[in-house]
């Protein structure tokens, strides 16, 4: 226990030396989650002074599709132009097959042994959307380049955090650490998307910290 603590150490100190501090890019999708455009862009501004590229910015402004809906992606696509002008590029993203393949390795690294049982749960509510998680989630966007797959977990438990959505907080906390985000990036990441959060989404992650780290040794305050 204390090798893989002391070996998440170094990977985080070595994280940190080669990319910019998380925090502006989490505070631009927590702001755009709670519809605060004039935030988002402040944030836009701090991620373009510490070191982010735009390309990294339209990443997470992507992802803001599956975690809290078109509008709010639109939207954070508009505050990204007003604070950071500048003109996206296409992508050669491959083929369908491409993204179920891509869309499959992924989550089976985020999910690892859970990932037989979270396919068969969400095909159970409907086949479509079970096919939809894998080829455009997975494969389509997150599997992209521009971020990596452990920075796209922090940004997706910011955005869960905001909008609350206790359930699916768990389940990328636990991905965020099997990308190899330490305990404390995911608290942070937690944190991020609690700024101007009410009773109820504070105790939804406070529920869902628990049970995802359920052998702490102390009570994390979120």
């Amino acid at each position: 226990m204390r090798t893989r603590a002391r070996a998440a150490g170094l990977r985080s100190r070595a994280r940190a030396v080669a990319e910019p501090a998380l925090a502006p890019l989490l505070d631009f999708a927590a702001a755009m989650t709670r519809g605060d455009p004039r935030a988002a862009e402040r944030a836009l501004s701090r991620a373009r002074r510490a070191g982010w590229t735009r390309v990294a910015a339209e990443e997470t402004a992507l992802m803001l599709v599956l975690h809290a809906g078109y509008p709010c992606a639109l939207e954070g696509f508009a505050a990204l132009g007003r604070a950071w002008p500048g003109a996206a590029r296409r992508t050669r993203e491959g083929s369908v097959a491409a993204w179920r393949r891509r869309g499959e390795a992924l989550c089976r690294r985020v999910y690892d042994s859970t990932y037989e049982r979270l396919v068969s749960n969400v095909d159970a509510l409907h086949p479509d959307l079970a096919v939809m998680m894998i080829e455009q989630g997975y494969g389509r966007v997150l599997s992209r380049p521009g971020l990596p797959g452990r920075t796209r977990e922090l940004v997706a438990v910011t955005v869960l955090a905001a909008g609350g959505w206790e359930r699916q907080l768990v389940s990328h906390l636990l991905g965020a650490a099997r990308m190899g985000a330490s305990r404390s990036e995911a608290l942070r990441a937690l944190r991020a998307g609690l700024q101007c959060a009410g009773a109820a989404e504070r105790g939804a992650a406070a529920r869902a910290w628990r049970t995802a780290f359920p052998r702490g040794r102390r009570r994390v305050a979120v």
